[in-house]
């Protein structure tokens, strides 16, 4: 006959799987697997891993996230996220919280997802794909892209920034330019439409609030987010730059401290 006590220690052994929400194909920065988790008997699972969701909402794209993989209650002990991937995972930290353990979320640098931060990644798209064909841009290639279209027409400004890109890419040289470059492209377009939908799911968030504990982990001169929807927030501020944040022996120290607290008492 097994006592409660037993039963409590096998879930606490049980909970070693970090889920990783990370973008990491358009960045310098090195990757959150970087931490090594699994040096510390922790299992590290990247969900947000190509071929990419096509949702256009924080709560889908989560959603999308998890589907193809089974967790028990008993197995995720926090979600760790970078940037902008941050209102993804709260959703998915949500989804995978139970009565009894509240998941909770490691955000390294993380910021909000804006319109105009999705605005300035089409124009870097624009621009790198005039580059390839040697075409020429325009200063306003974008337009301001606010808030409430972003959340009405999601699907919408997705295809307009998909048929900018492709339209650009027609623009070749008047001696027809490199060939096999309308499908080198193509293949752009589609590799950058990827993220620009991930960025636009990231800024439709509803932020929800689930009960579960932050860890805010930051770099030199990065802005304090006032996360929503927690129970709490913890902020260490790591005396590197932004490059060196995952690679930092004071972050790691830090993750490892939060995820033994919550584990030991359960309450995420």
């Amino acid at each position: 006959m097994t006592s409660m006590h037993d039963d409590q220690e096998r879930t606490l052994t049980a909970r070693r799987t970090i889920l990783v929400v990370d973008y990491v194909g358009l960045r310098s920065e090195p990757p959150l697997t970087a931490l090594r988790l699994e040096d510390h008997g922790f299992r590290v699972v990247e969900i947000l891993r190509p071929p990419y969701v096509r949702a256009f909402d924080a709560a889908g794209y989560a959603s999308a996230l998890i589907e193809p993989h089974t967790y028990a209650g008993s197995e995720v002990a926090a979600v760790v996220t970078y940037c902008m991937a941050g209102s993804i995972a709260q959703e998915v930290a949500a989804r995978l919280s139970s009565p009894h353990y509240d998941v909770p979320l490691v955000v390294l640098d993380g910021e909000p997802s804006t319109g105009e931060a999705i605005r300035e990644q089409w124009e870097i798209a624009l621009r790198r794909i005039a580059q390839m064909v040697g075409a020429d841009v325009a200063d306003d290639v974008t337009r301001a892209l606010s808030d409430d279209e972003l959340l009405a027409q999601p699907r919408e400004i997705a295809q307009e920034i998909h048929d900018s890109m492709t339209s650009i890419g027609a623009q070749q040289r008047p001696d027809g330019g490199v060939p096999g470059i309308a499908r080198d492209v193509e293949i752009f377009a589609d590799w950058f439409s990827d993220w620009l939908v991930y960025l636009i799911a990231a800024h439709n968030a509803q932020w929800p609030h689930w009960g579960g504990d932050v860890l805010q982990l930051i770099s030199k001169s990065h802005p304090v987010a006032d996360w929503l929807g927690s129970r709490s927030e913890e902020v260490v501020e790591i005396s590197t730059d932004r490059d060196g944040l995952v690679l930092d022996p004071g972050a790691k120290a830090a993750v490892l401290s939060f995820l033994a607290e919550r584990i030991s008492d359960g309450r995420g």
